[in-house]
């Protein structure tokens, strides 16, 4: 059927997101992470047999363009050699298409091992991401944490409807909580250093809080310190 075409890694209507989605289904994370092992050394052989491809073949072109030359440099008596000549051209011409169409299909699998191989290392990162979020929270580094978050949503929302990815999703919003906990109180506490400050700014509206309560809580501060310069 066109699900199972699309699921099959050597069919032509081979969809990577598919079956990405079906390993996550049926494997665990240790087994995404061989798995993206084993296409690795799939991609690595096919490079390998392209290039013997090429060294096995390369000396073909090379007599049969001697030939050719050969065949130029005799122009004058070249009647008797014309069929020579054919000969050579016609297998310079056979020669390039077997190579071409076997160097084509293994381009084309390198495509999609590559393909497949990129997702499941996306994949894997996600899993880990909790632990991520929690280690730059508890090094104070927000603005790493929260770029992990923002570069994870996207594969978060695509696979949500998995459970593992649900898990994942669920442990980091803890986390982020705590960090915009921390975050709204640095943009409302009055000895924030002024960088620090359009920093918690800037990071708790990537996080999604409101736009008018983070520009208030700003302002609120930014005016505090004028008053107290005023005073």
């Amino acid at each position: 059927n066109q699900g199972g075409a699309a699921g099959d890694i050597d069919g032509a209507h081979f969809d990577a997101d598919l079956y990405v989605s079906q390993l996550l289904r049926h494997k665990q994370l240790p087994e995404l992470v061989a798995k993206s092992n084993e296409l690795s050394g799939e991609i690595k052989e096919l490079d390998s047999d392209m290039q013997m491809l090429v060294y096995e073949n390369y000396n073909k072109f090379i007599v049969a363009t001697d030939t050719i030359q050969l065949m130029k440099e005799k122009v004058d008596s070249m009647g008797p050699d014309l069929s020579k000549l054919a000969s050579s051209v016609h297998d310079i011409t056979t020669t390039s298409s077997n190579i071409n169409s076997n160097l084509a299909d293994r381009r084309v699998r390198i495509q999609k091992l590559n393909g497949v191989r990129r997702l499941l290392k996306k994949l894997t990162i996600i899993f880990e991401l909790p632990t991520r979020l929690n280690r730059a929270v508890e090094l104070d580094a927000c603005a790493e944490a929260v770029k992990y978050w923002t570069s994870s949503l996207p594969v978060i929302k695509a696979y949500g409807h998995v459970p593992a990815f649900q898990a994942v999703s669920k442990e980091s919003e803890i986390i982020l909580s705590k960090l915009r906990i921390k975050l709204q109180h640095r943009l409302r506490a009055s000895d924030t250093p002024p960088d620090d400050l359009h920093e918690a700014a800037s990071l708790l509206l990537q996080l999604g809080d409101p736009a008018a309560e983070v520009r208030e809580g700003y302002l609120s501060v930014r005016r505090s310190r004028l008053e107290a310069l005023a005073a």
